[in-house]
């Protein structure tokens, strides 16, 4: 496993207030598909998300954009179920990690969605497996 992805400004902002409203610290926060997705150890997810999702709802009305939190991903084994959870409601067929470069297998309509226009969808998504998983290159087949 890698170390997280570097922070900047907003991002630091987005966790300030992620503990504020929640009460708990967030490893690490990414923008995917304009959704501000937090990363929270998996034994504290349950808390973080709160009693029917009130703190998911007070984080979105707080910040006025969606937000989804996910467990932080503990080795190579947990990466189906982390893009799996970055990119709900799509999905994908398999996954093929060889070296550095991971291939995506997914249903013709699924496949313009994970690519989005201009590719900013499959930066977001190779950006963030970089720097969770050391992912060099994510191609979507």
């Amino acid at each position: 496993m890698k170390s997280v992805t570097k922070l900047d400004i907003q991002k630091i902002q987005y966790i300030n207030i992620f503990e504020k409203v929640v009460g708990l610290k967030a490893k690490n926060c990414f923008i995917y598909n304009s959704i501000i997705i937090f990363t929270v150890p998996k034994k504290i997810i349950n808390r973080a998300i709160g009693q029917k999702a009130l703190n998911i709802t007070r984080l979105n009305s707080r910040l006025n954009r969606k937000v989804k939190i996910i467990a932080t991903p503990t080795s190579q084994d947990d990466l189906g179920q982390f893009i799996n959870k970055i990119i709900f409601p799509h999905k994908f067929k398999k996954l093929s990690l060889k070296n550095d470069q991971l291939i995506i297998f997914s249903p013709q309509k699924e496949k313009a969605a994970l690519i989005g226009r201009d590719k900013a969808r499959l930066h977001e998504l190779s950006d963030v497996l970089e720097g969770y998983f050391g992912i060099k290159k994510v191609i979507i087949k």
